[in-house]
C-alpha cells in the first residue's frame, strides 16, 4: 500500500502501464480531498490561506511553462489574405471539397444547423478521389508501424518512437499532449533518422496530400469565405497543424491556450476502422469541450470539484470518425481535449 500527500503544484506522480503477455495490473485507490461548499467541514477561508501561502496549481505549472516555451501550444494565429477571387473559389474548394458541401441550398443548411447548436459535423467533407488516396496511403502507413487494429481486434500499443521519421516528430511537452506534427519545429535529429528514405512510400504520399490541406485548403482565403458561409459568422485569422495520434500512445490534455477571444474550430478527423469502435467511444480518440468554469478552483485542475449528473461541465463531445469535419465554436472558458 502507498500512502502520499497530494499538494497542488508540489505533487507528480504517474503510473507506468504493465503491457504484455500473462501480465496485469490491479489497483484500487482514492483521494481524499479539501471540503467543497454544502459539504461537511467546509471553511472558506482553507483555500484562500492555501494560494496565500504561494502555493501554486500544478496547472498553473504548466500555463507557466506554456507562456515561456511560446507557440508550445499552438502557432501564433495569420491573417486570411483578402487577395480572393470569387471567380476561381469554387474551383480552389473543389478540388478537395465534397462537391455536395458546395451547394448553395446544403451550405444554408449547414448555417441554420450551426446557428442553433454552435456546433456542426460534416460526414464525407473531402471529395472522393481525396478520400480515397489518403485512405489508402494512411491504412499503409498505419500497417507498416503496426498500429490500430486488424479485423476489428485491437493491435498491441506500438513502443515510443513509432513513426517518428521524415517529416513527423513528436509533439509535447508531455504533461499537456503528445502526438506526432507534420513538419513539426524539432531538434536536429541525426543524419540516418531524419531520412525521408526511412518513411514508407505510402507515408511520404500521405503526408504531402495533408500538407496540401493544411496550406492549400484550409490555409487559403477561399475556405475562409467558405467558412463565413456555412457559420454567418466572420473568420479573422487562423492557425492550424497536422496530427496524428498513436493508439495507446497519444493525448492531449485539457488546458487553457491563453485565449481571450471566442475560437472556431474546424478539426477533420481522419480516423479509418470499424465505425462502430469510434462511434460509442469506448476506445477514446474523441474530441470533448469542457466548461472550465470562470472561478479559480473550477480553473484549477489539481483541485476536486465536486460534480453532479447535471453539472459535470461536459459541453461537447465529437466521436472520431472517418473523413468528417466537425466546426464548434468555443468561449475563452471552454477547453478540449482528445481522449487517450
Amino acid at each position: 500500500m502507498v500512502i502520499f500527500t497530494v499538494l497542488p503544484g508540489e505533487s507528480h506522480h504517474s503510473v507506468e502501464e504493465v503491457c504484455g503477455a500473462g501480465k496485469e495490473r490491479l489497483s484500487i485507490q482514492g483521494w481524499f480531498h479539501f471540503p467543497q461548499p454544502g459539504e461537511p467541514g467546509y471553511h472558506a477561508e482553507q483555500m484562500q490561506r492555501l494560494w496565500q501561502a504561494g502555493a501554486v496549481s500544478t496547472l498553473g505549472q504548466i500555463e507557466a511553462k506554456r507562456q515561456r516555451e511560446i507557440g508550445c501550444a499552438g502557432d501564433d494565429y495569420l491573417p486570411y489574405s483578402d487577395e480572393t477571387d470569387a471567380r476561381t473559389e469554387e474551383a480552389v474548394l473543389a478540388e478537395y471539397i465534397n462537391p455536395d458541401y458546395l451547394d448553395a441550398k446544403i451550405m444554408r443548411q449547414v448555417a441554420d444547423r450551426f446557428s442553433d447548436d454552435s456546433h456542426i459535423q460534416l460526414a464525407g467533407f473531402l471529395n472522393a478521389q481525396t478520400a480515397s488516396a489518403l485512405l489508402e496511403w494512411l491504412r499503409a502507413t498505419d500497417a507498416h508501424d503496426k498500429v490500430g487494429s486488424a479485423n476489428g481486434e485491437a493491435a498491441p500499443i506500438p513502443p515510443h518512437g513509432t513513426g517518428e521519421r521524415g517529416r513527423w516528430h513528436a509533439f509535447g511537452p508531455p504533461v499537456i499532449r503528445r502526438f506526432l506534427r507534420l513538419d513539426a519545429p524539432s531538434p536536429p535529429l541525426p543524419e540516418e533518422a531524419n531520412d525521408s528514405a526511412q518513411s514508407p512510400a505510402a507515408e511520404r504520399q500521405a503526408s504531402e496530400l495533408l500538407a496540401a490541406l493544411r496550406d492549400r485548403l484550409f490555409a487559403s482565403p477561399e475556405f475562409a469565405r467558405w467558412l463565413t458561409r456555412v457559420t454567418t459568422l466572420a473568420v479573422s485569422g487562423r492557425r492550424g497543424m497536422v496530427r496524428r495520434f498513436r493508439p495507446g500512445l497519444d493525448y492531449t490534455l485539457a488546458t487553457p491556450d491563453g485565449s481571450a477571444a471566442t475560437i472556431m474550430d474546424a478539426v477533420l478527423c481522419l480516423a479509418h476502422g470499424p465505425h462502430h469502435r469510434w462511434a460509442d467511444g469506448v476506445i477514446g480518440g474523441y474530441h470533448c469541450y469542457i466548461d472550465s468554469g470562470d472561478d479559480d478552483a473550477s480553473n484549477d485542475g489539481s483541485v476536486y470539484r465536486h460534480a453532479t449528473d447535471e453539472d459535470d461541465g461536459i459541453l461537447l463531445t465529437t466521436p472520431a470518425a472517418w473523413n468528417t469535419l466537425t466546426i464548434a465554436l468555443r468561449e475563452p472558458s471552454v477547453v478540449k481535449f482528445v481522449k487517450y
